[in-house]
């Protein structure tokens, strides 16, 4: 059974995070063939960047007081090296940026992204099963996100990240996950799409298009495909054809055709609650002495209006 899906935000407040100790590694950069290029053309090589928090249930007590690796933390070379031999297999069925992440996330805690135990129907096809990276009862929380920096045509890349929130299993043994996963969280960003814009209030604003820099959140989306390509189109459409005056009615114009596209093109999650939409707008020539201005919003598709209604 698929654990239940939330955001992020609510698996961060359920589980109680910052955790007591959480071990990091950032930016593991590797090249990567099978997820589409930002022409949407698959099985293209490309770089990619995996980042993986683990968070865990208490301090670093026995590794502080020996100063050593001991059994209350996670050693994070070996972290590193698990995530890179997943990243060069040579059977690595990486066809998506989810499958790929799916790959990963079950090597390092034997369930897939949605929390199903991926390890089960292998043992009864009776396959020799090692225990995942993470199998410890430890395990309060685990985040993992994968970055494509080369698959926007206007931006720095897109990201699927999955934070999964665990519980100690009753009943476990050293071939047995430690851990039982109890929610996940799935989210898709596109990063920094640089795009000129017709915005301003000012006189002068109105006379040429600047570069708006925008952010695209979505939060819960479970496609198996690579469905980026596309929601750049949707949000570089918008914003070429934009003559707002205020980020805050442009933004507003992004939420309602980001949500009728994924109203169009697909599933809603199983808990039938919407997708979030967290948009970020940032002008950088707008305020001379500040790196940007910026305007963020964050909305659940259950409370936009349809397009058609909108006079947006």
């Amino acid at each position: 059974m698929a654990a239940p899906l939330e955001s992020a935000h609510q698996i961060a407040r359920d589980f109680n995070l910052p955790a007591p100790s959480t071990i990091k590694v950032k930016n593991l950069r590797a090249t990567i063939q099978g997820p589409s290029d930002a022409w949407g053309r698959p099985d293209r090589p490309q770089p990619v960047a995996v980042s993986a928090a683990v968070s865990l249930d208490a301090p670093f007590g026995a590794s502080s007081a020996t100063d050593t690796v001991a059994g209350d933390t996670v050693h994070y070379g070996l972290l590193s090296k698990a995530v890179l031999s997943v990243l060069y297999s040579p059977a690595l069925p990486a066809r998506s940026l989810r499958s790929l992440l799916d790959t990963i996330w079950s090597e390092m805690t034997g369930f897939d992204s949605r929390g199903q135990d991926v390890r089960a129907s292998a043992q009864k096809q009776q396959q020799i099963q090692q225990p995942p990276f993470l199998h410890f009862a430890a395990l309060r929380a685990l985040e993992i996100s994968v970055h494509l920096p080369k698959a926007t045509l206007l931006g720095d890349g897109v990201s699927l990240t999955v934070t999964g929130g665990f519980e100690p299993a009753a009943d476990s043994d050293a071939m047995v996950v430690k851990s039982l996963m109890r929610q996940s969280a799935v989210s898709l960003k596109i990063h920094g799409l640089r795009v000129p814009t017709l915005i301003g209030v000012n006189s002068n604003e109105r006379l040429a298009k600047q570069v708006v820099v925008a952010s695209v959140e979505i939060d819960r989306l479970e496609d198996d495909l690579d469905v980026y390509p596309e929601l750049e189109q949707v949000v570089v459409q918008v914003m070429s054809d934009s003559s707002y005056e205020t980020l805050e009615a442009l933004g507003t114009r992004l939420t309602v055709a980001v949500a009728a596209h994924l109203h169009r093109k697909h599933t809603q999650p199983r808990d039938g609650a919407g997708w979030d939409i967290n948009i970020s707008l940032e002008k950088p020539v707008a305020v001379p002495l500040a790196d940007a201005a910026c305007v963020e919003m964050s909305t659940n598709t259950v409370n936009v209006p349809n397009e058609e209604s909108t006079s947006l």
